[in-house]
């Protein structure tokens, strides 16, 4: 089941950017808020301005929905940090500020109700679920995108051979998820400034000076 529901997901994404890209916006933005168990054809009809059999038409499930929308959320924030961090000429620079861009991921309304995998993480209990399933596949996305730059790095000359992408990933992975969820429960923004040593210091350990350049700190 869960190859036919996620196939189906898949299959649906570029007809739905296609043709009916303001549902898809639409629906995105909702789930972000509402969550697994707050999301409904019903709601997104109301939203959206779309029938609920023209929804149907598209979605043939929720399920099926909610897999669409994952998979469109994490196109959606890997575009905001590529457009983020276009600027930074090293991988150096692009990891530095992998926190200050996280918090504004947060803080920019590019989701309605914040991170929608932080968010759905909450509901998603029950690990062997679809949804779930998908949620992890998401998080290893965004660390192979980390351990990616580091791999940019350690051909460029600037991190050190010996360090492993995938564990930087990870580790980076963990301070925005952390700060996001600190974010979530109190409102302070601040957090992302404040962790930002915990950055330093992984890139620190795996540059071949040693140290994080002053301009990066």
């Amino acid at each position: 089941m869960t190859t036919d529901v996620a196939s189906t997901a898949a299959s649906i994404r570029p007809v739905l950017r296609e043709g009916r890209g303001n549902l898809l916006t639409e629906a995105v933005q909702l789930l972000s808020t509402l969550g697994i168990h707050g999301m409904s054809i019903g709601k997104l009809a109301q939203r959206s301005g779309y029938s609920k059999g023209g929804i149907m038409a598209h979605f043939t499930s929720k399920r099926a929905m909610i897999l669409t929308l994952v998979e469109e959320s994490v196109e959606i924030a890997r575009r905001f940090f590529r457009e983020e961090l276009k600027g930074a000429s090293t991988p150096t620079e692009r990891l530095s500020r992998t926190l200050e861009t996280y918090g504004r991921y947060w803080t920019s309304a590019l989701f309605e109700g914040g991170c929608p995998f932080v968010n759905l993480a909450v509901d998603a209990v029950d690990p062997n679920d679809e949804i779930a399933i998908a949620l992890r596949r998401a998080a290893r996305t965004f660390i192979a995108d980390f351990a990616n730059i580091v791999r940019i790095g350690q051909a460029t000359g600037e991190f050190r051979d010996d360090a492993d992408p995938d564990d930087v990933g990870e580790k980076l992975m963990a301070l925005c998820v952390g700060s996001g969820w600190v974010y979530r429960m109190t409102g302070d923004s601040g957090i992302f400034g404040r962790m930002q040593p915990g950055v330093d210091r992984i890139l620190a350990e795996i540059s071949r000076r040693g140290t994080v350049p002053p301009a990066m700190n």
